[in-house]
């Protein structure tokens, strides 16, 4: 290598890294394309003048969201790591808030799905004040579901997790633009189900969610545990036929099976809301789990691609690692 080549290696690796210049500033001051400034980066790195030491605090989640990334290909995990001062759900939450925070951008469509999981995340957003930041414009937020109702009263904290207000109370969080779904989420007449998805304004909401270009929403269980089990004992028990048919999980309210489709049924047919086949078209899907009793159900839904993103705690993930 020429004398002067060294040289200029060595000042456009001091120029991006001591003096923490952009390319595209370090391409104009030299006067030459960003393409040269990056090959240039990389010859320095190849001749030894740059060394990269990784200096993670002791407890890191990188190499276990790297593991999570490869198992599963997808596209991204962000662990949240136990604290002994904080609740994991909060953890869980606040990892995917501030993604959330990350990946805005410009006239993005925003869809989720309804119950306590999507409230805390929407919770932790506000607690962490990351509205405060964003500058973002013609941000859509979009209810995937109607509205459900409890029928105990000892269920009434479920009214505050409806799909539509979590996106209204989103959309204001991020100054967007919300989208309402005037509509029960499941509806027991079938005819009566038909003529609401002929009404403008619920037809053009499933429309959007159904373009949208980001869903966020976590998975349930067919136990008693699960949101819509707690509405009523009538789905509570339509849950337990479903599993017994071969369901393993839920989301949406959409039931599905080892291979990750939906389970046809009745209490599917009268659902008022995006399909599992419209989701599957959302280009990323993300995932928020905390409860460990929705692992089975978690695990599949990575496997069979209903998942592009993982938000977890640092002990589900391991337990997802396992064989």
């Amino acid at each position: 290598m020429k004398r002067r080549d060294e040289r200029f290696l060595m000042k456009v690796a001091d120029m991006y890294y001591r003096d923490e210049l952009s390319q595209h500033v370090i391409a104009t001051k030299l006067n030459i394309s960003r393409t040269t400034v990056s090959r240039a980066l990389t010859a320095a790195k190849k001749a030894g003048y740059i060394k990269v030491i990784f200096d993670f605090p002791t407890e890191s989640s990188v190499e276990i969201e790297k593991k999570l990334e490869k198992k599963y290909q997808i596209k991204e995990a962000g662990v949240a790591l136990s604290k002994e001062d904080t609740s994991i759900e909060y953890e869980v939450s606040k990892t995917a808030a501030r993604y959330l925070a990350r990946v805005l951008k410009n006239d993005l469509v925003i869809g989720l799905t309804w119950g306590t999981t999507m409230k805390h995340w929407i919770d932790a957003f506000d607690a962490e004040n990351l509205g405060k930041t964003i500058k973002t414009k013609g941000v859509r937020v979009v209810p995937f579901l109607g509205t459900n109702s409890p029928a105990s009263q000892t269920k009434d904290y479920l009214r505050l997790t409806y799909s539509s207000l979590l996106s209204s109370r989103l959309s204001e969080l991020i100054r967007g633009i919300n989208y309402s779904l005037p509509a029960p989420m499941y509806s027991n007449n079938p005819e009566l189900k038909q003529l609401l998805l002929q009404e403008p304004e619920i037809a053009l909401t499933l429309e959007k969610a159904k373009a949208c270009d980001i869903a966020f929403f976590s998975i349930g269980d067919l136990s008693e545990r699960s949101a819509i089990g707690c509405l009523a004992e009538e789905k509570a028990q339509m849950l337990k036929e479903l599993k017994l048919a071969g369901g393993i999980g839920e989301i949406m309210g959409r039931v599905f099976d080892q291979n990750g489709n939906t389970i046809e049924s009745a209490f599917n047919d009268r659902l008022i809301g995006i399909s599992l086949d419209d989701l599957k078209k959302i280009p990323t899907k993300v995932a928020i789990i905390y409860d460990d009793y929705k692992i089975e159900a978690t695990k599949v839904a990575l496997k069979t691609g209903l998942v592009d993103v993982l938000i977890t705690s640092d002990l589900i993930a391991e337990q997802l690692l396992q064989h």
